[in-house]
C-alpha cells in the first residue's frame, strides 16, 4: 500500500449519532411531521446536496443555500468541541506514518467542519491533503471522486486503501480497484451483509489494526 485513505465521519471520528438526527430535528424545529429515519434516504449525498433534496422534498421557503448554511452551522458546534476520535485512530495513524505510507482524508463533510475537527484532535498533520464533495464538486458515491484521488496523487488504485464505514463509498472505490477496509459503525449496520461482501477486510475498530499493507 501506498496510499491509505480515509472517511471522516463513522471512520476517524465518532460523529454520525449526530447526522442520523440532523435532518430529523431541523424539519421538527419547523413543525413538520417526518420519518424519524430520514437520514436514510439522504445519506449518500453531501450536506450541500442534501440541503436542496430537503427543499424540493419538502416545500421550503428557505432557499437551499439557506438551508445549507442553518445546518452547517448546527454542525460546527460538534466539530469544533466535541466530536471525538474512533478508537485506536492515533496509533494507527502513527503506525502508517512509521511505515511512509501516504494519508489523505475524503469526507462529505465541507472543509472548514472537517478541518476543525481534525485540529482539535490532533491528527490534521498527518494528512496531505482533505478532498472534500463540495470543494470538487463530486459526490462520495460516485467512481469519479475516486479518480480524481487518482489524479491528485498519481499512485495506482491498486496501492491504495479506503478505510470506510459506508457501503456507497465501498462500492465507489471498488470500481477503481482500490481495496476497502471497512470500519464498523452502528449508522451502517442495515448494510453490514453488503458490507461484508465487498470488503476485502471488516474490523470492529482501529485497535489492534496490524496488516500486511
Amino acid at each position: 500500500m501506498k496510499l491509505a485513505i480515509f472517511d471522516l465521519d463513522g471512520t476517524l471520528v465518532d460523529s454520525m449519532g449526530i447526522w442520523e438526527r440532523l435532518a430529523y430535528d431541523y424539519l421538527n424545529d419547523k413543525g413538520l411531521m417526518v420519518d424519524s429515519n430520514i437520514r436514510e434516504s439522504l445519506k449518500e449525498y453531501s450536506l450541500y446536496e442534501a440541503s436542496f433534496v430537503i427543499k424540493e422534498r419538502f416545500k421550503l421557503e428557505e432557499s437551499g443555500e439557506e438551508i445549507n448554511r442553518q445546518l452547517e452551522e448546527t454542525l460546527r458546534h460538534y466539530y469544533e468541541n466535541t466530536i471525538p476520535l474512533k478508537k485506536g485512530v492515533v496509533d494507527f495513524l502513527e503506525y502508517l506514518k512509521k511505515k511512509e505510507i501516504r494519508m489523505i482524508v475524503a469526507t462529505a463533510t465541507i472543509d472548514s467542519l472537517a478541518n476543525s475537527a481534525l485540529c482539535r484532535l490532533g491528527i490534521g498533520h498527518y494528512f496531505e491533503f482533505i478532498q472534500t464533495c463540495k470543494a470538487v464538486g463530486i459526490e462520495k458515491y460516485k467512481r469519479e471522486f475516486y479518480d480524481l484521488i487518482v489524479e491528485r496523487t498519481g499512485v495506482d488504485p491498486k496501492e491504495m486503501v479506503l478505510f470506510e464505514d459506508a457501503l456507497h463509498s465501498m462500492e465507489a472505490a471498488k470500481k477503481l480497484g482500490i481495496k476497502v477496509i471497512a470500519i464498523k459503525d452502528d449508522s451502517a449496520k442495515k448494510n453490514l451483509v453488503e458490507i461484508f461482501n465487498i470488503a476485502d477486510l471488516v474490523v470492529d475498530d482501529f485497535i489492534d489494526l496490524s496488516l500486511e499493507l
